[in-house]
Formats: structure tokens, sequence, C-alpha cells
């Protein structure tokens, strides 16, 4: 005989009370959390931060500074502009554009005595330190001797192999003059980057900038180098040994900093920090640039004015960070 077993009524309508209220529970439970802010919210949100931060900078002085921002990532559309396409002095931040020219030179032969070398620094009709003082002529030929390409390169980014500033911008200098001098270099430049026409090597580092034109960038064309610095996602040996030489830091949750700014102090001043964050395969890279025009009157002190963009540059950079690593999280 078969026994067929039964469910009671009252079980069966507990049972779907139970699953109602359980269904009913989530719902509010989810109707309770704000909804996921989406990344277009998080960079109008930073953005707004920026905006704020560069508008109070720039009312809060009284010395004819000028500001250019850049932030964005290295492909796509680019998250916050200001005065980008403004021309400003370059100080040493042109070095980068300078450095991948001249390994697009020499990258069969970076770490290979650089001949030439000799042969510019020894002339003294050389236009790389013809404008020495004697002193400074005779540091940078010590210094520089013997130096490989490579190490050229590495003493012109961030002083290693040498001591003084003179060979820091005779390196520079024997480059430029290698490469053609100004001109060729900064036809070598645009060619490859088209959109960086606003960048300039037109003045041999250390020459009086009142006698000669002066080595000039935009926000935007530092921006379009750097970026392409920055697509680490493909092996690229140009680009490989480039990022090698430039400055870099270590952050265990920021990531990797590249970065190369550049500074001068005669008139009229700059400062630039420029650079890039990257982290797991992405990156924010940033511009920002201070200067006082030539024509204002005002005496304010370099110190106040680097203070200044050191604290909007931070900003800019932890605004580029929230958001790179927002998209991480997408």
């Amino acid at each position: 005989m078969n026994h067929i077993t039964t469910i009671p009524i009252y079980d069966i309508a507990i049972s779907h009370i139970r699953a109602i209220l359980i269904i009913a529970f989530v719902v509010a439970a989810s109707s309770c959390q704000p909804p996921q802010e989406t990344l277009q919210d998080i960079i109008e949100s930073e953005i707004r931060t920026i905006e704020q931060a560069v508008a109070e900078t720039e009312s809060g002085n009284a010395g004819g500074v000028e500001y250019s921002v850049w932030l964005g990532p290295p492909d796509g559309d680019v998250w916050y502009r200001h005065n980008t396409d403004v021309v400003r002095p370059a100080a040493s931040a042109i070095k980068t554009a300078i450095l991948i020219e001249f390994f697009s030179k020499q990258i069969e032969s970076l770490d290979l005595p650089f001949n030439a070398l000799g042969d510019i620094i020894n002339s003294p009709e050389s236009a790389a330190i013809r404008h020495f003082g004697a002193e400074k002529q005779a540091a940078a030929r010590d210094e520089l001797r013997d130096l490989t390409a490579r190490q050229l390169a590495e003493a012109m980014i961030h002083k290693e192999h040498i001591e003084t500033n003179a060979a820091y911008n005779a390196a520079a200098n024997v480059i430029i003059e290698y490469l053609g001098g100004p001109a060729a270099l900064t036809e070598r430049v645009q060619r490859r980057f088209p959109r960086a026409d606003g960048l300039q090597i037109a003045r041999y580092m250390l020459a009086d900038r009142r006698q000669n034109d002066d080595n000039l960038l935009t926000a935007e064309s530092l921006a379009t180098i750097l970026r392409y610095l920055a697509l680490g996602t493909a092996t690229n040996e140009l680009r490989d040994s480039v990022r090698a030489v430039l400055l870099l830091e270590t952050d265990e949750t920021r990531g990797e900093h590249y970065y190369k700014g550049g500074t001068l102090t005669s008139e009229p001043p700059v400062r630039i920090e420029a650079g890039w964050w990257e982290y797991q395969g992405t990156a924010c890279v940033y511009v920002v640039i201070a200067t006082r025009s030539a024509d204002a009157s005002s005496t304010e002190d370099f110190d106040e004015l680097r203070s200044n963009l050191g604290e909007l540059s931070q900003l800019v950079q932890n605004a580029g960070i929230r958001i790179r690593d927002a998209t991480l999280t997408r």
C-alpha cells in the first residue's frame, strides 16, 4: 500500500508568509541604501573641487600669478582643463621631450660610450657651454666626461653621476646640440607629437633669458608627451627606456609616481609640476603650472608662488588618483 504524506494547509500558508516577509525585508533594506555613484558623478565631484581650488588660488594672489592645470587619463577624454593652451616658460620640464628624441636616436647604443660627448664639451665654439663662465665650463667637462648616452640622460633629468647645476644643464645642452640645435629639435618633437605644437625649444639651458628667445610650452603640449609615456600597457622599447630615467617614487596605495617638473626664478618666474600616477595598469596624468606674467608689477616672493603651486598640485594629483581608482572598480 502506498503511503501519501500530506502537508497541513497552515504549514503551506506559513511558508508563503515567510517568503513574502523575506522578500519585503530585502527590498526595504536595499531601498535604504544610497545608489552607487557612477564614474561620471565621481569625475564631476572632483572637478568641482579643483575648480574651487583654482578659483580661490587665483583670486587670493595679487602678484599677477597665472595658473594652467591639465588632468586626465593616458587616453580618452580629458577630465579637467584650465588655461591649457596658454604659452608658458618651460624650465626643465621640457627635458622630458628632449629625452624622448635623444633616446629615439640612441636606442641601440644607450650603454655604449657616447662618442659625440667629448667633441661637443671640449670644443670652445660649442653652443652647449660657450655661454658658461670658465668655472662652469670646467665643471661640465669634468663631470660629464666619458658618460654613456643613458648616463648623460640621467644627469640631465635628476643629476645622477654629477654634482653641479652647471653639469645638469650642460647635459641637456649637449643633447640639444647633438640633435641639430633648438630649431631642429623642436621640429623633431612636433613631428612626433603634432598636438604638442605649443612647445618650443629656443634657448640652451642657462643662456640669458633677456637676450635669447625662451623655451616654451603649454600644459596641453606637455600633457600630450606625458600621456604617451603613461601608456605602459604594451611593450615599447623607447617608451620603457625613457620611463626608466624619469624621477620615480612608489607608494603602496597611490602607486608609482613618474614625474619631471621645472623651476625658473629669473623673470618671469615659473614653477611646473607634472607627471603621472600609475596603478594596476591605469594612470592619471597631471600638469600644473604657475607663472608670473612678465609685465606684473608685484615682487611676490618666489617661495610663496612655489608653495601655492605645490598645494594646488597636490589637490589635483589626489583628485586624479581618486578618479583613476574609481575606474578600477567599475
